[in-house]
């Protein structure tokens, strides 16, 4: 018998993201979903600017995003989103409101502590951020 645990579609991850009233405010849409990474996409709008009239995502809502995409990326090792334990964010450009694509790739899936990653890209391709973090598998891993 084997411990492999069966990849819920994209669909149904989607619809367990956006169970919290803050994933839902984000817009978010799940395009992709593999093994070991997913796929998000998000568009940045006026509520999500750094000041009054910039066209400039503020860096926690970026933030947040790497959190979401690199813990979600778990969900074919885990089942589903657990907490995050640790995360590093590295702003490489400014974001625009638009279409933003964030990417969550499970760099090493663990009993105790999982490590991810993650890259959000603006509409034209561009890297905009990169974040890695640690989250708490614990809470769902097998006894």
């Amino acid at each position: 018998m084997s411990g492999a645990r069966t990849l819920p579609t994209a669909a149904e991850v989607e619809e367990q993201i956006l169970r919290s009233p803050y994933h839902r405010w984000l817009g978010l849409r799940v395009v992709e979903l593999d093994a070991d990474r997913i796929v998000l996409e998000a568009t940045a709008r006026e509520e999500w600017a750094n000041a009054d009239g910039a066209d400039v995502v503020h860096g926690g809502i970026l933030a947040g995003l790497l959190d979401l995409a690199a813990d979600w990326a778990l969900v074919g090792a885990l089942g589903t989103g657990v907490p995050t334990i640790d995360l590093t964010v590295n702003y490489l450009r400014a974001a625009s409101l638009g279409t933003l694509r964030i990417t969550g790739r499970v760099i090493r899936p663990g009993r105790q502590v999982s490590v991810a990653e993650a890259e959000i890209h603006d509409a034209g391709g561009r890297l905009i951020a990169v974040g890695r973090g640690s989250f708490l598998s614990a809470v769902v891993a097998p006894r």
